[in-house]
């Protein structure tokens, strides 16, 4: 009692302190979240320029995005479309805001006259676009559609941007034009020849250098837009995968063998044990099937050339024999053998369908099932009487308006291709038989005008029986990842794998949003994780997934920005080994005199003919621009200096010139060029073209963002 009146007597100061305790708990989660002001952050889930993209609204489109794919599309993907759009959009509107671009209604009119062309509402006598036809329908839904009137609107704002959007392309083209005089050089470039003498120096006979890590730095400063980079993470994964053990399969097949012989269960009703006919033994084979196999009782028959598994073993059964168990993949089977008989494979047909109301085939048919009886009847009688008939007859009676096109021909069919009814009905008859088969479709008025000759078939009842893993399995396979991971986080994956003999996967270069990984399907939980804060270089994580468990280590992770010497020394040691390789060899060169060159460094001096700009190409050392483009600028009989080609050190002497015959004019050419150059825009931008919709693939989208600065939060939400 002296304790509850202490607590009785401390009340208050008890509710402040779990005040306080609550708050702390709150503060530390704002704190966590990005403090008081990360909503104002989070209202958004991006910024182009100066202006948000607002995170309901992208939200909402790209949850429409996905509902009208109807699974085709997931959600990353639509968020990524999403993104691109709305992106180049507001680019394109900014862009347009500051040239002070605008159209006119007359321009405006002309793009809706486009897109709506041929539609029959804003169209006149004459089918074309009525300008009075389109304002009155305005004005009607405006009064009685706020909905449909909003939807205008949002029409016309995208009419209004298409119109900007071509007056901006229009603009670009005009720029983009070949001059006479870009269309001279282009032609001198093609054909203007040299002849050349040549000596060059492999870098190999340069002596090794050194690429210092000052060095690569030194250059990736003087580079840094080629040195750009995408934020990237590096994992190595193993996969537990959902499989059954070899006890799970020894469970299935004592199983099915248990099904094959009689076997004696108690009854409760009876108070007595009953005789359980097997599958040897059962008078009624098709239900036996049903109750214990996987996959349904099939009343078909199978020809034998269509058997694969078991082919021999099958055939070799006797009417009422069981094969099995069969193991099949992951499957057990019990084969029994029904019946063994001779059928034709093929029938050549044609057909009537008379179908009626409620069978679903034409919403536009109202006779009853009566009616279409009787017109299949008389419809049989009239092609008994004249076959001929048959064509003009399918074409005004039958609901199978595919085959009715043809006549009612339905060409060779295979054994088992028709409805249930349908099949056993045709293939039971002779050639030139006319009849009526009904089928859940309605009433088929048939003539069978030729079949193969019988083949060897079998009617087979099979039991399948699918192995998966048991209780115990799934348990064994959760506790087997969950020690694994602790291994990995105790020393590393790579060795936690080793110790269990275990398979590594490694997934390198994911992007922030991607959202598969190969051979595991959509794990965007995986990507999420590696992107997190929580993730660092060596962390380890179980993931469960759909068929079973990975635990994934993060091994590399690259931030967005430019590469760090590290992660750019493989591409920038080559370049700045042959720079100092050829500043080398260069400060060995003294003398003009090729043969004297060559001597030094015991190389030959080497001839090309008829070398142009186009295909700078010289014997034994392949494309090198830099070095012919030298040698178009020296007089005949000129030496040059020293030059560093791809392949080494070059000095050359000009030893023929032919110029190519000048031209009378060349404005035909600079119009070609121009051409050419425009229809590629047009083919990469306009809304004909995939990269109109694939904004990544646009040039002018790329220019526009290169030259925005856009900030991307998709991330934070997806």
């Amino acid at each position: 009692m002296a304790i509850l009146n202490k607590i009785r007597q401390r009340t208050v100061f008890l509710i402040v302190i779990i005040a306080l305790a609550l708050f702390s708990f709150v503060l530390a989660d704002l704190i966590k979240q990005g403090g008081f002001t990360s909503n104002k952050s989070l209202s958004n889930i991006g910024v182009v320029g100066d202006e948000e993209i607002s995170r309901e609204e992208f939200v909402q489109i790209v949850e429409n995005r996905v509902q009208q794919s109807q699974g085709r599309v997931s959600t990353i993907q639509a968020v990524n479309q999403v993104w691109d759009s709305k992106v180049y959009q507001m680019l394109l509107d900014q862009e347009f805001e500051n040239l002070g671009l605008n159209v006119g209604q007359d321009q405006i009119i002309n793009v809706m006259a486009e897109r709506l062309a041929g539609n029959p509402q804003f169209s006149n006598e004459a089918g074309f676009f009525d300008e009075a036809k389109m304002k009155q329908y305005v004005a009607e839904i405006k009064l009685t559609s706020p909905q449909q009137y909003q939807q205008w609107l949002d029409f016309e704002e995208s009419v209004e941007t298409i119109a900007k959007s071509e007056l901006y392309y229009d603009m670009i083209k005009a720029g983009i034009g070949a001059t006479k005089l870009e269309a001279k050089q282009a032609y001198k470039q093609q054909n203007d020849r040299l002849n050349i003498d040549f000596v060059k120096i492999p870098y190999t006979k340069a002596a090794d250098v050194e690429v210092s890590k000052a060095d690569i730095k030194a250059y990736i400063n003087q580079n840094k837009t080629q040195f750009k980079q995408e934020a990237e993470r590096d994992i190595k994964l193993v996969h537990f995968k959902e499989e059954p053990s070899a006890e799970d399969f020894t469970a299935v097949e004592d199983d099915l063998k248990e099904l094959l012989t009689d076997r004696e269960e108690y009854d409760q009703v009876s108070d007595s044990n009953q005789v359980i006919q097997g599958f040897k033994t059962t008078d009624d084979v098709e239900g036996f099937v049903n109750r214990n196999s996987d996959v349904p009782f099939a009343d078909v028959y199978t020809f034998n050339y269509s058997l694969k598994e078991n082919k021999d073993e099958i055939l070799a059964l006797t009417e009422g024999e069981v094969l099995g168990p069969i193991k099949s993949g992951q499957q057990f089977r019990l084969i029994k053998m029904l019946e063994q008989t001779n059928l034709p494979d093929s029938i050549k047909l044609k057909h009537i369908l008379v179908t009626y109301e409620g069978t679903g085939v034409d919403p536009q048919i109202t006779r009853t099932q009566d009616e279409a009886q009787a017109l299949a009847d008389s419809l049989q009688t009239l092609i008994s009487n004249d076959i001929e008939q048959f064509g003009d007859l399918a074409e005004k009676f039958s609901a199978d308006r595919q085959s009715a096109g043809n006549g009612g021909d339905l060409n060779w069919i295979t054994y088992g291709r028709l409805v249930e009814d349908f099949n056993d009905y045709v293939f039971d008859q002779q050639p030139n038989h006319k009849g009526v088969v009904e089928t859940e479709f309605g009433y088929h008025v048939v003539y069978v005008e030729d079949k193969t000759e019988p083949k060897p078939a079998v009617k087979l009842a099979t039991i399948v029986k699918t192995v998966n893993p048991s209780e115990l399995t799934l348990n064994n396979l959760y506790r087997k990842a969950s020690n694994f991971e602790l291994a990995a986080e105790d020393a590393s994956l790579e060795e936690a794998a080793k110790a269990e003999d275990l398979k590594i996967k490694p997934v390198n270069n994911m992007k922030a949003l991607d959202e598969t990984i190969s051979g595991l399907g959509q794990q965007r939980s995986i990507v999420k994780w590696a992107f997190s804060d929580e993730a660092k270089v060596g962390s380890v994580k179980r993931f469960d997934i759909s068929n079973g468990y990975v635990v994934a280590e993060l091994v590399n992770a690259t931030n967005e920005g430019v590469q760090s010497v590290e992660e750019a020394s493989a591409t920038v040691t080559p370049i700045l080994k042959k720079q100092k390789q050829a500043e080398e060899l260069i400060a060995q060169i003294e003398s003009e005199d090729l043969n004297a060159v060559a001597s030094k460094f015991e190389v030959s001096v080497q001839k090309a003919s008829a070398v142009n700009m186009s295909s700078p190409v010289l014997p034994g050392s392949g494309s090198e621009p830099k070095v012919v483009g030298a040698a178009f600028a020296l007089d005949k009989n000129g030496v040059s200096q020293p030059i560093q080609g791809e392949k080494g050190v070059y000095v050359i002497k000009l030893t023929g010139k032919q110029p190519a015959a000048e031209l009378p004019s060349y404005v035909g050419m600079a119009t070609q060029e121009t051409k050419r150059r425009i229809q590629t825009f047009d083919q990469k931008v306009q809304p004909t073209s995939r990269n109109y919709t694939n904004p990544k693939l646009n040039p002018v989208y790329k220019a526009l963002k290169e030259g925005t600065e856009i900030e991307d939060k998709r991330t934070m939400f997806y």
